[in-house]
């Protein structure tokens, strides 16, 4: 199906990805993503969640909901519950996805299943458009938007916005989700870390920390802001305040004192 998109919606398209990627962190991106997303993908509740695994198992972390009328999605029961959900399958996939959970079951199963019974149905909702998102094998999260059944599913052109937006949200959470496991960009490559003894002693925060990191590494200014998401003022601050804890004045300072 040929879908066309009009300047307006192109154009917010644009300002929904230029918004996510200033973000400096999951809630704020989860909050971000999902009130913006909501102008062209009308829905009653909303969730986004970070998904490891161990184990064959998917560990849930910092999820997120939304609801209309500041009514909140009932999150214990799903995130405490053992439901399996259609998205699971295509979490399991090497590549994101997007997807309608209409396109992938039976009506007449889904209305017996326990998670209708028991999550959806309480909340009056039926319809769900979905997103998984992994990049390199590494499971990032995955974002939800629910409807009720008199609101009608989800059409061709809300998928497409969506599968425009999945690269996007794919590579913002791979630099945030996994700077906050510890993961290197590329592990099999050699980097320098900081040890945690002089991160003690100079008092460094998370965010000077990777910065040093990142410097010491050969990132460039540029390359900085860039993969951390920050502006160019912001970067300046943080270069200052890591001159005054480590007494240092430029970075021939700082590479003796880190790099010995």
């Amino acid at each position: 199906m040929a879908v066309n998109l009009t300047m307006k919606e192109s154009a917010y398209i644009s300002q929904v990805i230029y918004r996510i990627n200033l973000c400096d962190s999951f809630s704020d991106f989860s909050r971000i993503l999902l009130s913006q997303i909501r102008t062209i993908i009308p829905y009653s509740k909303a969730m986004a969640i970070k998904v490891s695994s161990r184990n064959n198992e998917f560990i849930y972390e910092e999820p997120y909901f939304v609801g209309s009328d500041k009514e909140s999605f009932d999150e214990s029961r799903f995130v405490d519950g053992n439901y399996r959900s259609i998205w699971w399958e295509y979490m399991e996939a090497p590549w994101s996805s997007v997807f309608r959970a209409s396109d992938s079951r039976d009506e007449e199963e889904w209305n017996r299943s326990a998670l209708y019974q028991e999550v959806y149905r309480p909340q009056k909702l039926y319809y769900a458009l979905q997103a998984t998102f992994v990049h390199n094998d590494i499971k990032l999260g995955m974002i939800g938007l629910y409807r009720q059944k008199e609101d009608g599913d989800f059409t061709e052109k809300e998928l497409f916005f969506l599968e425009l937006l999945k690269m996007h949200i794919e590579l913002k959470l791979y630099r945030l989700v996994t700077r906050y496991r510890g993961f290197k960009a590329d592990p099999n490559a050699p980097g320098f870390s900081v040890p945690k003894a002089l991160v003690n002693e100079y008092s460094l925060t998370r965010r000077e920390e990777e910065i040093i990191n990142m410097m010491l590494n050969g990132s460039s200014d540029p390359m900085i802001t860039e993969d951390l998401c920050i502006t160019k003022s912001t970067f300046e601050k943080h270069i200052h305040n890591i001159y005054i804890k480590t007494g240092t004045k430029n970075r021939v300072g700082l590479f003796g004192i880190f790099r010995g």
